[in-house]
């Protein structure tokens, strides 16, 4: 009886694969999946208090030293050891910082810029002054016309006129909020411009070093709140 195509692949299918050792390799005829071991599903937290917390809780719960890693300014994961039986790692937690969306590099009007300023940003000295200052300014488009009867002058002023011709200093060091609420806002400076049609905009001016910053207090922070358990060796925090 002859037998098809499809059947012999069939029996190939069904038969035990064939495990071979050759120097030092483990081969195999056959393609094997492996079967993993069931990982819980990941929280989703907000604050680095509530990761503190739920870490806290569940410590003993997970293969090998919890790694509390500070993956940027806004996110903390949480990874379990390793699993030695399909050498993975499960991810427990995951927060990330609830911030106001922030607006740099591109120009605004006076209004729109003074309400973030107030809303967005820590109260600083600077912050203050820089309000301040653009409650001065006014966009002028004014003409003036002279007329002796002999001959006609037309003086057009159009631009920014800033009452009390006060000095703008261009750079500002300000603290926004980018990060978790409950470490200290890092301050960087920022390049003040300002241009025609009431418009101001506000350009990052020190490079980034603010994220290495706000990682340095988010560390110290989850540090301070876990000693106890990174003391014991049951929990490691990198950033």
């Amino acid at each position: 009886m002859d037998m098809n195509v499809e059947t012999i692949q069939k029996i190939q299918e069904l038969a035990e694969p064939n495990i071979i050792s050759e120097h030092g390799y483990v081969y195999t005829d056959k393609l094997l999946n492996l079967v993993h071991v069931p990982k819980v599903e990941t929280i989703h937290l907000n604050t680095l208090d509530s990761l503190i917390a739920a870490v806290k809780a569940e410590v003993g719960k997970y293969d090998g030293t919890l790694i509390v890693h500070i993956e940027s300014e806004r996110e903390v994961y949480v990874y379990s050891g390793i699993c030695e039986k399909d050498r993975s790692r499960e991810k427990p937690f995951r927060t990330e910082a609830v911030t106001p969306q922030l607006t740099f590099n591109r120009n605004m009007d006076y209004e729109s810029m003074m309400i973030a300023l107030k809303s967005k940003f820590v109260e600083s000295s600077e912050l203050t002054e820089l309000v301040q200052l653009l409650g001065t300014i006014t966009e002028e488009n004014h003409t003036q016309i002279a007329d002796d009867g002999f001959t006609q002058t037309v003086t057009v002023r159009q631009g920014i006129a800033i009452k009390g011709n006060k000095a703008i200093n261009p750079i500002v060091k300000l603290r926004p909020y980018r990060t978790f609420l409950e470490v200290e806002q890092p301050a960087s400076n920022f390049l003040v411009r300002l241009s025609e049609g009431a418009q101001v905009a506000l350009y990052e001016a020190d490079g980034g070093a603010w994220k290495i910053e706000a990682r340095r207090r988010i560390y110290d922070y989850l540090v301070s709140g876990l000693e106890e358990l990174i003391s014991n060796g049951e929990v490691i925090v990198i950033a």
